[in-house]
């Protein structure tokens, strides 16, 4: 048991754990902050709000993540394309959760937007790390492994 805690640890602090929770948070930041420029300045739909602010905050987690926490090398397109697509589509999955929590609790049960927006993000940032860390950005030999494994 101390030793599955100490390689727990070890993980939670390793520079990819840490630069994930550093970028996750500019993310986060950047995602609330074009949300709620849009709902409360520019009063946009929140629905129509949350799209715009997911889709910038995807780009910029997808380049972060790429680049800097998982420092994936590949340059090849259909490797690039393997990687935007699952990177995208485990990110469409928590969005549409998320939005669909807006759409029940803000503008149906008119619940507070803030909570609600922080509880998605939540959400999210779980869903997104576990696409990302065994999916999209998986060591190149486990992807080889798994592309080969499909081929047959």
């Amino acid at each position: 048991m101390k030793e599955k805690i100490k390689e727990v640890w070890k993980y939670l602090t390793s520079k990819e754990m840490i630069l994930y929770i550093v970028f996750g948070v500019f993310t986060t930041a950047l995602n609330l902050a074009i949300y709620f420029v849009l709902t409360e300045a520019m009063h946009t739909d929140e629905a129509l709000a949350y799209f715009i602010a997911w889709i910038i905050a995807m780009l910029f987690a997808f380049v972060t993540n790429k680049r800097y926490v998982f420092e994936s090398k590949t340059k090849a397109r259909k490797a690039v394309l393997f990687e935007l697509g699952t990177f995208a589509a485990g990110r469409l999955m928590t969005f549409a959760v998320g939005e669909a929590m807006i759409i029940i609790f803000v503008q149906h049960l008119r619940q507070s937007n803030v909570i609600w927006k922080l509880i998605t993000n939540v959400i999210e940032i779980a869903g997104n790390w576990l696409v990302s860390k065994f999916i999209t950005f998986r060591k190149k030999t486990e992807q080889k492994s798994a592309m080969e494994a499909e081929k047959k």
